[in-house]
């Protein structure tokens, strides 16, 4: 497909009617440009959560630490679900090395901390901005992504969502579906000139008459 790229444009240029070329041209590069920040944007999130494993159970006294900061770090970049499976596959292999409970326990309360902070802090501003999607589609997507191609399912759904999205944004026949697939805050921001809009023209009609 990348080998094609230019071909495939060509293609969906000369499918669309005349006049839409300039649509489908700032579809393509908006893809291209969201879907380049979400990589570098999971890489930098995948990076600090492996960092903050790493640091957190060096100092717990965690044995195989870099493993376990690293399976972390890596499913962590499946959204709501990776996390879970992390956690899972961290405390058979800490309760397996270690058989001590109060190991198994410290891990699990690390990786719940460090999901809260990756949640509500890094998630937002890292990765979220860059992908503008709900969490309602973004599960969605992932389950749907899982129960089709397994796991490259889960890691391309949130990125072909994206993609969907800004299709839908552009396409005027398809921008209800935008509404549904982004935030509510985007809803409001749409939904807010049309009733100015219908206030002004109903305070002049009050002024004519």
């Amino acid at each position: 497909m990348l080998l094609y790229r230019k071909v495939l444009l060509k293609f969906l240029v000369a499918l669309v009617k005349e006049g839409s070329a300039s649509v489908v041209a700032d579809v393509v590069s908006n893809i291209q440009i969201v879907i380049r920040k979400y990589i570098l944007g999971l890489l930098l999130e995948m990076l600090i959560v492996a960092s903050l494993c790493w640091i957190s159970f060096g100092i717990l006294g965690i044995k195989y630490f870099i493993l376990l900061g690293l399976i972390t770090a890596l499913f962590n970049i499946v959204p709501y679900v990776g996390i879970f499976t992390a956690l899972l596959i961290s405390a058979l292999i800490t309760f397996a090395t270690t058989g001590v409970s109060t190991h198994l326990l410290l891990v699990v309360i690390t990786i719940v901390l460090i999901h809260l902070i990756d949640s509500n802090i890094l998630l937002p501003f890292i990765v979220g901005s860059k992908v503008s999607i709900n969490a309602l589609i973004t599960v969605i997507g992932v389950v749907a992504g899982e129960m089709l191609w397994g796991l490259p399912g889960m890691f391309l759904s949130v990125p072909m969502i994206a993609m969907a999205k800004i299709i839908c944004d552009r396409v005027q026949p398809l921008q209800p579906w935008a509404i549904i697939l982004g935030h509510e805050k985007e809803e409001k921001k749409v939904m807010k000139f049309p009733v100015r809009k219908k206030r002004a023209a109903t305070a002049k009609t009050k002024q004519s008459s």
